[in-house]
């Protein structure tokens, strides 16, 4: 071990995604129980909704725009589950219930960042596909110079959005502000500044959500919401000990996981 405490430990994605797996095992229960519980819940709003607007006379945009109550029932879920997964890395000792008295601590905040999150996605990807089909219809390139800087916009976001469920939990877990700006704020600092990490976590992130929809990996789909919880919240605990925010764990820890 380093005995230079003044240098910061350099963030480690293998690290995050070793010790995030390690606590979904120790959790498999919960993981197991929480995506369930948010899969059948999600399924039954979007089922109640779609029942509401079964008549053919909808218009097709209400019927779209339906959908939205079972995406913010979705991210309540993950408010709670990334609740519950900070609470674990940040060696507290959660219990089920904890996953909903952090929906109930950070409903505020999570739904406000849920708007933002829907809405910016939304209008990024539509600008895209809306140039990017213009530049096949028009066969004119001119409109490829705002398809590749949406897209560019959109990939960013999409980053930065891997950092707003922990970020949020992690703040209020830490005792710090979990204001909409300040979440914004340090998710796209957090990304800029570490860009490589973060793309690969993101990368990591997708490919972990593409094994989930295999046929021979279906059964890995229960797994999703807590283990990417557990795996992001390790991520950005790396970047918090690379910036001094909390401590270096004792190298004891990590023995104590070696087999």
């Amino acid at each position: 071990m380093n005995n230079d405490n003044s240098v910061p430990m350099r963030p480690s994605l293998s690290r995050a995604i070793r010790k995030g797996f390690i606590d979904a095992y120790d959790h498999l229960g919960y993981v197991v129980l929480v995506t369930f519980i948010t899969f059948m819940l999600v399924a039954l709003v979007a089922g109640l909704m779609s029942f509401i607007w079964r008549s053919p006379n909808a218009l097709n945009i209400v019927k779209a725009l339906s959908i939205l109550p079972a995406l913010f029932v979705a991210y309540l879920c993950a408010v709670g589950v990334y609740y519950f997964a900070g609470m674990v890395v940040y060696r507290e000792h959660p219990v089920l219930l904890d996953t909903l008295a952090g929906i109930r601590r950070l409903i505020k905040p999570a739904l406000k960042m849920c708007v933002i999150d829907t809405l910016v996605t939304a209008i990024l990807v539509v600008d895209f596909v809306f140039f990017f089909i213009m530049i096949g219809s028009k066969r004119n390139m001119i409109f490829a110079v705002p398809a590749i800087l949406i897209g560019y916009a959109t990939i960013t976001w999409l980053n930065m959005m891997i950092y707003h469920l922990p970020l949020l939990s992690s703040q209020f877990l830490l005792e710090s502000n979990t204001s909409i700006k300040v979440i914004l704020r340090k998710s796209f600092l957090l990304m800029a500044d570490n860009p490589g990490f973060t793309v690969s976590l993101f990368l990591v992130i997708i490919a972990f959500a593409v094994l989930c929809v295999v046929p021979m990996f279906i059964g890995i789909a229960f797994l999703f919401l807590g283990a990417s919880a557990f795996l992001i919240t390790h991520a950005l605990r790396e970047l918090f000990v690379k910036y001094g925010i909390v401590e270096e764990e004792p190298e004891i820890v990590e023995d104590n996981y070696k087999f």
